[in-house]
Parts: C-alpha cells; structure tokens; sequence
C-alpha cells in the first residue's frame, strides 16, 4: 500500500553544496510537512554538486531543485546535465535565506523551499498536460499510422491480384491477336473476290420474256462457251453481280441462240462435233460475234 501511495505522488529532490546546507534544509521540510498538505514528498537531499554523483541520484525525479547563488554557473551546468522532457528544474536560491550578517535565517529556509517547491509544482504540472497532450496527439498519429499501414498492406495485396489479371488479360489479348492474325492471313484476299447474287434461271427467264424456258441446256452450253466474267449458269440457277447483269446476259444468250435457230442443221453439226476450237472471249459489254459458226463448239 505505501508503494501504491508513493507513486501517486509528486517526487522532488534537492541538490545543495554540502551537509551543513543539507541540516537545514532536511530541517526546513519536515517542518513544512509538504507530503500531509501539498501530496509532495522530498525523497532526496543530496549534498554535493559532483555530477556522477548527481546523475546517480537524481535520476527519476519529478523535480529537482538546484541550491545556488542565482541562475550562475553551477546551476547551469546541473541544469544542463539532468533537464529531460519529463522532469523539471527549479532554483533554491541560497540569496534568498541571508540575513545582513551573512547568516542563514531558518524561517527564510523554510519559505524560500516552500516557494520553490510550489513554483516547480506548478510548471511540472503544465509540464505533464503539455507531456499528455503530445502523448494524446501520439496515440492518433500511431493510430492513424496503423490504419495507413493497413490500407497501404490492403492495396499492395490489391495490386498483386491486379498485376496477376493483367498478366492474364495479357496473354488473352496475345492469344487472341494470334487467332486474328491466323484467320486474316487464311481470309485476306475475300474482298478481291466478287461476291455473285443466284437467281433461278426458269423465273428470271419468265420474268424477263414472259415465256417458259424451253432449253436450259443450251443456255449453259453459251455459257460455258463464251466463259463470260462473273457469270454461272448451271443446275437451274444463273449466278450473277447482280439481277440486271444476269438480265443482261439471257439477252445475249437468247439473241444469240435466235439467230443460230435459223440454221437447224448447222446447229445439230455443231451439237455432235467433237472438234475443240478456241473459245472467242467475251467483254464487259457483251458484243455478239458478226458470225455464229463456232458458237456451240
């Protein structure tokens, strides 16, 4: 219980320059009774000013004060040599407790200490709100640190899976830039090839000459004859670039095949004759030969 006491306390040790100071002051306190009325306890009187000494002996204090003639220099020196951000320094200024005849007077002693003691007290105290105060701020800035950290660790773990669906998407796109390649290289030259419309030979014919088609034969024989471009005919059908250019061509075909009907027998030699001749080429413009003699070669 009495450690659980202490250590609410407010700790304070004094430094002077030798015993007969050190009588005094330890005299001084227990007169002040500062632990019963002010929850201060002087744990230390420490008569030297030798700072291994000092060190060894102050350390831990909540207040240390420093008996000396004034701020000089062997205040200065201890001040310097045991100030930290936890504990704080005051001054038991020997000025203060002598009399005209250079004697210490008791009383002074005991007011200067008292004032010393409470001044010290009181910027200690500020001291630990300034202290809690940065601990406070400390404890968001680690908090919010923390929870940067977390967000931080979150996005790399992110990051790694989005990395790994590139690298994915990646080796789609090259697989797919793979197929397309291949099926451009197999189907590059479509558009060099003219694309034919089929239309059926019997309903255009009709269509076009309000008579039924009596020979189909003979319109594919023309037909493979002349070898027009971009002209099929066969099983039915006539295949064309387009309606009226099959149109085009049954007029051809049918012109022709009204002026080779003139000649029955001449046709019927052509029909059965096995003799290959070169087959005439026809134009873009269709023009009919002067003469039809070789026309079902």
């Amino acid at each position: 219980m009495e450690d659980e006491n202490h250590g609410s306390k407010i700790d304070v040790r004094i430094i002077v320059g030798g015993l007969d100071i050190a009588q005094l002051v330890s005299k001084a306190v227990n007169n002040i009774q500062l632990e019963q009325n002010y929850n201060i306890i002087v744990s230390s009187i420490i008569p030297t000013v030798e700072i291994d000494i000092v060190k060894k002996v102050a350390g831990g204090a909540d207040i240390l004060l420093i008996g000396s003639y004034g701020h000089d220099e062997t205040y200065n020196i201890l001040f310097n040599e045991l100030k930290t951000d936890f504990n704080h320094i005051g001054l038991f200024d020997y000025n203060n407790i002598i009399i005209e005849d250079e004697s210490i007077d008791f009383k002074l002693a005991e007011k200067e200490i008292l004032n010393s003691i409470i001044k010290s007290t009181l910027s200690y105290s500020l001291n630990l709100i300034n202290i809690h105060t940065l601990e406070n701020k400390l404890m968001k800035v680690t908090h919010n640190y923390n929870s940067l950290l977390d967000d931080y660790n979150q996005i790399i773990k992110e990051q790694e899976v989005l990395v790994r669906e590139n690298k994915e998407l990646r080796e789609d796109i090259d697989e797919i830039k793979s197929d397309y390649s291949a099926f451009r290289l197999r189907y590059e030259d479509i558009y060099s090839k003219e694309i034919l419309e089929v239309f059926s030979l019997s309903d255009l014919w009709y269509d076009t000459f309000h008579q039924d088609l009596a020979d189909e034969e003979r319109i594919v024989i023309a037909t493979n004859k002349f070898k027009p471009e971009n002209i099929i005919v066969g099983q039915g059908y006539i295949g064309a670039e387009s309606r009226q250019k099959a149109i085009d061509w049954l007029n051809i075909v049918r012109t022709a095949l009204i002026f080779v009907d003139d000649s029955g027998d001449e046709l019927k030699k052509e029909l059965d004759s096995n003799e290959e001749t070169q087959t005439p080429e026809v134009g873009d413009d269709y023009e009919i030969p002067n003469t039809f003699e070789n026309f079902w070669d």
